[in-house]
């Protein structure tokens, strides 16, 4: 560009001078013709003056137009500079709650009015159900009496294993005892059996050898024995009939004594109906005045039916909470870079805004009904009030990363390349491009963390034919 611009001044100075000479040889013609001149010759001249004057005006123009620099190609540029940076979410979901309580009957009873339908709002200790007063007493006595028969049925099954018990370890040691005298007077028996068929012996061998007195002696013992054995034989059959009936009392109260498995048992259903007993008095006790609401909320659903009997642990109602209540988000896989959980957000629901926390963030993708990714959060209302409606939709802003003093350009000059984030600076009224790495960005603005100074100017729109090293005309933008 330099070389052409000093060939147009060299031009312009052969032209300039070609001129001048030219206008000298016409005002030396013109003196020496000046006093010859016949005005055919002055209409002549005259024609030539005119024709000289333009050419000259021509020339002159030409030679101002080779002298002005080409055009350079505009381009708009903003400087980098130091602020701050907000990064913002926008999102829509739907109200709901974060606490729902299905309430169950505890009693089993008739119910003698239901006062909530599905939809209504209700305070917490507000009395959605009563039941008839007549059936809970009724209620309440057959437990009683169902607590005083298993009570009595238990003290008489285990009074009576205790006196099977005792007859059995009485009878046990009977047994014992009676065995041993059995076998210590079948011992005597045999020994005086023994004893008679010596003492038979000895006697006729005296009656053979004629001995009277020796023989009479032998007599007077068998006798004396025989007598005893009699006695002996006689106690046998008392001592085997005492063992024989008490080794039937033993067999009979040992089948029918209970076991110490089979004590626990008696005893824990005992304690089972008390425990029952004692549940159906205190749910009667809590439900004198009706089941009343544990928090405000909205009634979601309702199974209660006036004048029906309800069994115990059958399903009365739903409600829901409006003390603690979220908003259900979907947000792009592009947001997921500006949200976590903790931020604050703002959800307008119904024209009133609300201020919230980002509480859950999920970690597995859904697709939308467009087949696009989506991520499912929830926005706890941190001051929720009666004039929150479940079910309804609400626009959320969540508040993303900040960045204080930082240097920031425009978004739009920001280019992606294979290498990574660059922009094009004009320095010195060249592009340059400049590597950068880019820190958060808002919808206006980006950080810059590195590869830019305060006060450059970046390209904020490239043309097609803008390229690195070209001379330019930056004018803010």
């Amino acid at each position: 560009l330099i070389f052409v611009m000093k060939r147009q001044r060299e031009d312009m100075k052969m032209i300039l001078k070609k001129s001048k000479t030219k206008k000298e040889e016409n005002t030396t013609e013109l003196a020496v013709q000046k006093k010859t001149l016949t005005p055919e010759q002055k209409k002549k001249r005259k024609k030539r003056i005119i024709a000289g004057v333009a050419a000259v005006v021509i020339v002159g123009f030409a030679v101002s137009r080779m002298l002005v620099p080409a055009a350079l190609p505009m381009v708009s540029v903003r400087s980098a500079q130091v602020g701050n940076i907000e990064q913002t979410v926008d999102a829509s979901g739907t109200v709901t709650t974060e606490e729902s309580k299905t309430y169950f009957s505890p009693v089993g009873a008739k119910i003698s009015e239901c006062k909530v339908q599905a939809g209504d709002a209700v305070a917490a200790g507000d009395v959605m159900l009563v039941y008839d007063a007549q059936d809970l007493e009724e209620r309440q006595k057959e437990a009683e009496l169902q607590n005083d028969e298993a009570k009595y049925t238990y003290e008489n099954t285990v009074g009576k294993s205790n006196k099977d018990a005792s007859e059995y370890s009485r009878s046990s040691h009977d047994v014992e005892i009676l065995e041993q005298q059995v076998e210590n007077a079948k011992a005597e028996v045999r020994a005086l059996k023994q004893y008679l068929t010596d003492m038979g012996c000895f006697l006729r061998e005296a009656q053979n050898d004629n001995h009277e007195n020796l023989a009479e002696e032998y007599q007077a013992k068998i006798d004396q024995a025989t007598n005893q054995l009699a006695v002996k034989e006689e106690e046998l059959a008392e001592f085997q009939s005492d063992l024989s009936e008490q080794k039937g009392i033993k067999n009979s109260t040992e089948s029918t004594m209970m076991t110490a498995d089979a004590k626990k048992q008696a005893e824990a259903s005992k304690e089972l109906q008390a425990l029952k007993s004692a549940e159906v008095t205190d749910a009667v006790a809590q439900v004198s005045d009706g089941i009343k609401a544990d928090f405000a909320g909205i009634v979601t659903g309702v199974k209660a039916v006036d004048g029906s009997n309800v069994e115990n642990g059958g399903e009365l109602f739903t409600v829901s909470s409006i003390e603690k209540v979220c908003v259900d988000v979907s947000f792009s896989k592009s947001d997921l870079e500006k949200i976590e959980e903790g931020q604050k957000a703002v959800a307008t629901i119904a024209g009133k805004q609300y201020e919230g926390t980002v509480t859950r963030i999920s970690r597995a993708a859904a697709k939308n009904e467009k087949g696009a990714s989506i991520i499912q959060g929830e926005i706890h209302i941190d001051n929720p009030d009666t004039d929150l409606y479940l079910g309804v939709d609400a626009r959320v802003m969540v508040e993303g990363n900040k960045a204080e003093n930082v240097v920031v350009i425009p978004v739009e000059a920001i280019n992606i390349g294979k290498d990574g984030s660059f922009v094009y600076v004009v320095t010195d009224g060249m592009v340059q491009k400049r590597m950068v790495t880019a820190g958060i960005s808002s919808d206006e603005y980006t950080e810059i963390k590195k590869g830019l100074e305060v006060g450059e100017q970046v390209i904020i729109s490239v043309d097609a034919g803008i390229e690195e090293g070209m001379a330019v005309n930056p004018v803010e933008g």
